[in-house]
């Protein structure tokens, strides 16, 4: 019984080896458990496959879709998986890319995610090189930061930890003498390169995040969450995603109203900034428009303004002028002092 099993499961794994342009014949499947120290004959091969369809068959979407090649004496090929070819590319690339992944950690997930696809289309998933980030983290505490806040957001606890930041030595120190955070954990958000977690301190009434790299010492506590309804209202989910998208950086801020004079070839920019909710009315000249659009008003708001300056105007609030206006100056002296 024991050997039957095993050829069940051998045979699963070798069909996980196929496509639909790479099937296998009985016979072949049979040298290849032959490889593997399991005897079988065609016809059991046969069976032992009809029972992994009939489990398909069964289990309605779940399982393991097995076809025969419309040319029957090609075999046997597996037609069903988790993920299409190009879904796997995507998602090993983003692996490479992610700052806050070690070049050890972003390997070993590439090579899982690789072994999801079929024979052939990992050799080819291995031939098309994904671009890596240079700049890769040193530290693993992310990757252990996250598993910890979503255990405490599933069970609904409060984490505590320290907040760091790191001196001209490139040394880390905590922040405000080893303070520790309590927090309420609501969500958890990959921004630009780093991954955030979106929370309330339980002192105020309003959301705020913070940088799971410069976490340290990380805990979770057995006291219970503030819900988050009690901080932002109805509808938690919809207002911590309202949240993200209006904090450009991921600095925090009060929710203003921005009205701009752009040039036609900003529009992309501002879509990926700010979405597709956005109206253009044209203004004098051909390639002048007004546009408004909600964001909070932080320092990332006027670092993006500026590395837009010649592109686009602020028309109000005046005090966002204002604002921005002291930044150009305080640039213009600093050049001027050289």
């Amino acid at each position: 019984m024991g050997d039957t099993k095993l050829k069940l499961l051998k045979i699963l794994d070798i069909l996980k080896e196929t496509d639909e342009n790479h099937p296998l014949t009985s016979n072949q499947i049979c040298e290849k458990l032959k490889l593997a120290g399991l005897e079988a004959s065609r016809k059991a091969v046969c069976s032992d496959i009809n029972i992994l369809k009939e489990y398909y068959n069964n289990e309605s979407d779940e399982g393991y879709e097995i076809m025969l090649s419309e040319d029957n004496r090609k075999g046997y090929y597996m037609n069903s998986r988790s993920f299409e070819d190009w879904e796997l590319k995507v998602l090993i690339d983003a692996v490479w890319q992610a700052k806050f992944l070690t070049e050890l950690k972003s390997k070993s997930l590439s090579d899982r995610l690789r072994m999801l696809a079929s024979a052939e289309s990992k050799k080819v998933l291995q031939t098309v090189i994904s671009v890596k980030s240079h700049v890769k983290s040193s530290k693993v505490t992310v990757a252990e930061h996250i598993d910890m806040l979503m255990i405490a957001i599933r069970k609904g606890r409060k984490v505590k930890f320290q907040y760091e930041y790191t001196d001209t030595n490139l040394e880390r120190h905590s922040r405000y003498d080893g303070k520790e955070y309590l927090i309420n954990p609501y969500a958890l958000k990959w921004k630009g390169d780093c991954y955030y977690l979106i929370c309330n301190y339980d002192k105020y009434n309003n959301l705020a995040h913070y940088r799971l790299d410069r976490i340290a010492n990380l805990c979770i506590t057995d006291m219970p969450v503030k819900p988050a309804k009690e901080v932002v209202g109805d509808n938690p989910s919809l207002k911590i995603e309202e949240y993200i998208s209006k904090s450009m950086y991921n600095y925090g801020g009060e929710k203003i109203r921005l009205v701009l004079n752009v040039k036609a070839y900003m529009v992309d920019v501002l879509i990926d900034n700010f979405g597709e909710d956005l109206v253009f009315k044209q203004i004098g000249t051909e390639d002048n428009y007004e546009v408004h659009v909600s964001v909070n008003e932080e320092d990332g708001l006027y670092f993006w303004l500026l590395q837009h300056g010649s592109n686009l105007k602020v028309v109000s609030p005046e005090r966002v002028r204002d604002k921005l206006l002291v930044y150009v100056q305080d640039i213009k002296e600093l050049y001027e002092n050289v």
